[in-house]
């Protein structure tokens, strides 16, 4: 079920057209990403378009994160065992094991490759519970030697009706979009997504547009990044995601397909 063009290499990420994102309602959602290892020269190109399931790991295209967390705004280290395949979805948790440094431990499956200007969708089911966010991010940064641009739409388990969007463009954050789903996103499932140009984003719940931003493109994310699968536990008591309280057994966020369409004015042939 996919299809990539592997053309270029890390060093031509800066050629493809321009430009790339991830964001998420505060700056603690922007990725900030803690100790993802710099790409290495097999997996550190940029990919090109791919549509799968979500039902066994292709670690080809995927990998999950083990041993460290995004930032002190989580109360969870990301954690191997806490991305599994269960019934046929992918299966992000939160549950009590110790993960890191930390009493619980939480799931995070992202991308080996760089993914720049296309449209992306993610099938989803998110979790209703105070204090966790199920959120899919677009990342690069200062770890793999680029700014931090960055795009990213959550979904806070205190109100799983509403969408947050933002976004990061050479480290300047665009944050506090909230959009009304008209769902509970808790319910079942539902497709996510966002269209990045080199002049705009707009973004999708179930392929219809919720939200667009229009700029000059030195405003606007212009690096290709990782694809960012997440559900994480909060930590604190604050307004933005309230008070997280194990209820005595796993969470989990599901996630049913992944779809990448290459922009065409992208291609390198």
């Amino acid at each position: 079920m996919r299809s990539e063009n592997h053309g270029r290499s890390r060093r031509d990420r800066r050629g493809v057209s321009g430009t790339v994102l991830i964001g998420a309602g505060v700056a603690a959602l922007l990725t900030c990403a803690g100790r993802p290892a710099a790409a290495d020269s097999l997996f550190s190109h940029v990919g090109g378009s791919f549509s799968e399931t979500a039902s066994g790991f292709d670690s080809s295209r995927w990998q999950r994160s083990d041993g460290w967390k995004s930032g002190e705004h989580m109360n969870c280290s990301w954690n191997r065992a806490n991305v599994t395949f269960q019934k046929g979805h992918l299966a992000l948790s939160v549950t009590d094991g110790i993960g890191g440094r930390d009493r619980y431990s939480c799931g995070e499956y992202s991308t080996h490759r760089f993914y720049g200007f296309g449209n992306y969708a993610v099938s989803l089911k998110a979790v209703k519970a105070d204090g966790v966010m199920t959120s899919v991010s677009h990342y690069t940064g200062p770890p793999f030697g680029d700014p931090w641009d960055e795009i990213t739409l959550g979904i806070a388990g205190k109100d799983t009706t509403r969408l947050e969007i933002s976004y990061v463009a050479n480290g300047v954050g665009h944050r506090d979009t909230v959009v009304d789903l008209g769902f509970d996103a808790s319910k079942g499932f539902h497709s996510y997504g966002f269209d990045w140009k080199p002049d705009g984003i707009v973004w999708t719940v179930d392929g219809k547009p919720v939200h667009r931003v229009s700029a000059k493109p030195e405003d606007l994310p212009r690096m290709p990044g990782r694809l960012m699968l997440r559900f994480w536990s909060a930590s604190g008591d604050t307004e933005w995601l309230r008070r997280f309280s194990y209820p005595g057994h796993a969470l989990t966020a599901e996630v049913a397909a992944v779809t990448f369409r290459e922009d065409p004015a992208n291609l390198s042939n």
